[in-house]
């Protein structure tokens, strides 16, 4: 391993291993916040490139191949990257941080970006941005299915996006069950582009938002007898318990299935959120999980702006 240091603090980390591969790490430093946003620096594609050539010209015959990233990769306090399904990496050209903070459940940040207005996201997962209306849209399916005077749940959904959207319908009762004040009273306050006024009150003439397990809610819906029209399912991830934390479980997947089928009227519907479409191992598990349940759903894709990549959400009727 070779360093080379200048007295900006710019420098150079050359590896050397042992089957012949060396890999050159040079890093800038930029202090001006507005020059970051502005993508200011030295290292331009054309520099990288002939910096890339040089080095193959130096090393003559014994360079078989070279492989450069010829955009810089930033770094600082906000960190512009995020994972898609199949946990590849996509950047944001600039982001400003508004709002952060750690929850008991998770964290919660919410972003500004030039492009895509808002964004939210939990435990740096991309939930929902300003311009995703349409995966609003989709998830409920407002061309196809018909909320006027109907009773539905919401699973999750705490960003409110969903309870916005079907107020527009006039239903007869919107139950909004999400387990992360948090998330609600930051919505309210920083993602109004998604949520509006619907999370200004807990509790309007058709809607209540309630800060509950929404496993615990099922629960007490079957022993109850309460029935809906519509079960929609905003979840990002299933509860599994807390020394485990929050991470996706068929089982619990299928106990949340399981349940509002059970609560479903007959007739109704099952609305779904599922993944993006790289994450290919995920929506397979999830769609067996369904026909293991004898379901029988609807696929529908879509581009949600916010997440750079197709994204699937489901629809299951009971029989």
């Amino acid at each position: 391993m070779k360093n080379a240091k200048h007295d900006n603090r710019n420098h150079m980390l050359m590896h050397l291993y042992y089957h012949g591969l060396v890999t050159l790490d040079i890093q800038h430093y930029q202090a001006d916040k507005e020059r970051i946003r502005q993508g200011a620096s030295p290292y331009t594609p054309q520099y990288i490139k002939i910096m890339e050539e040089r080095i193959k010209k130096y090393l003559g015959e014994s360079c078989q191949f070279s492989r450069s990233i010829m955009s810089p990769i930033k770094r600082g306090q906000v960190c512009p990257y995020f994972n898609n399904g199949g946990n590849s990496l996509f950047e944001y050209g600039s982001l400003e941080l508004i709002f952060e903070k750690d929850s008991q459940h998770q964290n919660i940040k919410i972003y500004k970006t030039e492009d895509m207005g808002k964004i939210l996201c939990l435990d740096d997962e991309l939930m929902i941005g300003d311009k995703d209306i349409i995966y609003t849209e989709t998830l409920l399916g407002v061309e196809r299915n018909n909320f006027l005077d109907k009773t539905i749940l919401i699973l999750g959904g705490g960003d409110g996006g969903l309870l916005h959207e079907l107020r527009k319908y006039h239903p007869r009762h919107v139950l909004l069950v999400e387990i992360d004040k948090e998330v609600v009273q930051a919505c309210r306050t920083h993602l109004r582009g998604v949520c509006g006024d619907s999370l200004d009150h807990l509790e309007g003439n058709n809607y209540q938002v309630l800060i509950n397990n929404c496993v615990n809610v099922l629960d007490e819906c079957v022993k109850n007898g309460r029935a809906f029209d519509y079960v929609v399912n905003d979840l990002s991830e299933y509860l599994v318990g807390t020394k485990i934390g929050h991470a996706y479980d068929l089982e619990t997947s299928s106990v949340i299935i399981e349940l509002s089928m059970i609560i479903l009227k007959p007739g109704g519907k099952y609305l779904s959120r599922g993944e993006c479409a790289s994450a290919r191992e995920h929506l397979q598990r999830f769609e067996n999980e369904m026909r293991s349940l004898n379901l029988n759903f609807s696929t529908f894709k879509i581009d949600v702006p916010s997440f750079k990549e197709p994204y699937y959400t489901y629809e299951i009727w009971k029989p």
